[in-house]
């Protein structure tokens, strides 16, 4: 365990020595949320509600929708370059299970981004945009505990399609179809009440609205009573099903590799 903590501690500070990208990102997430509050804010000019929701709620709601976005993966693209590369053959060989390395390394990152970057963003947006609190201290803790499957679980589908590229070698497009997939169907853009009964009732039997729905709507209100313990429990299935299926294609796919070159 302790070496895992060291990798994600050294993930830390190689992400704190780019100081471009540092502002790069922080100006782009700015630029959205901007972007967001005037749509919305036009969106309820002449309205006090849309399908219940009041304009400080969404508001509240896109705020925080894209600031949970940012921890969208990011090992996967790891691993996938290291298989198309090669490097994978290297990383095999070291003292340490490579899915657990990848694992440790994009915590670091996303405890970074999340001091850096998240945490700055969120108390400016309470000062600029007037942003709900949550709707009860409950709901509070509720938030922090379905905050961190979302991101387990963020980490957890990302490094499924990584292991893909053991047979695919390049994973671009199902990386495009990943990102397309959750940028709809987790709630990231327009939160899931607003779209059709059906979508709604759907997005139930799948993963993706517990990436970024379930928290905000936990915070929100969206989410209530005993929704609040069952939305939980989804999160969790899904996180340990997608870490056992990570787990057991990574296992297959190591028994026989074929790098290039080699």
């Amino acid at each position: 365990m302790r070496k895992y903590i060291a990798l994600a501690s050294s993930q830390m500070k190689l992400e704190m020595a780019y100081a471009a990208w540092y502002w790069a990102s922080m100006f782009s997430v700015t630029m959205r949320l901007f972007i967001l509050y005037f749509f919305w804010s036009a969106v309820y000019e002449n309205k006090a509600e849309v399908s219940g929701i009041g304009l400080s709620t969404m508001l509240t709601y896109v705020v925080l929708a894209t600031m949970i976005d940012q921890f969208r993966g990011g090992a996967g693209r790891e691993l996938a370059q290291l298989i198309k590369q090669g490097g994978v053959a290297i990383e095999l060989l070291r003292p340490y299970h490579l899915l657990d390395k990848l694992f440790a390394q994009d915590i670091g990152t996303k405890t970074s981004v999340f001091f850096r970057a998240t945490m700055p963003l969120v108390i400016m947006s309470y000062f600029v945009f007037e942003l709900d609190g949550p709707v009860s201290r409950s709901a509070g803790v509720a938030f922090i505990i379905s905050l961190i499957f979302a991101v387990l679980l963020a980490t957890a589908i990302d490094l499924l399609i990584g292991t893909l590229a053991f047979w695919t070698v390049n994973i671009w497009g199902l990386a495009v179809l990943q990102e397309a997939l959750i940028t709809i169907l987790s709630g990231a853009i327009v939160p899931i009440v607003l779209f059709p009964e059906w979508f709604q009732e759907a997005s139930r039997y799948m993963p993706f609205a517990s990436l970024v729905y379930v928290p905000v709507g936990i915070y929100t209100g969206q989410i209530g009573g005993n929704g609040i313990m069952s939305s939980i429990m989804i999160q969790s299935g899904w996180v340990v099903l997608f870490f056992l299926a990570t787990r057991w294609i990574y296992s297959i796919a190591v028994r026989k590799v074929t790098v290039f070159g080699g």
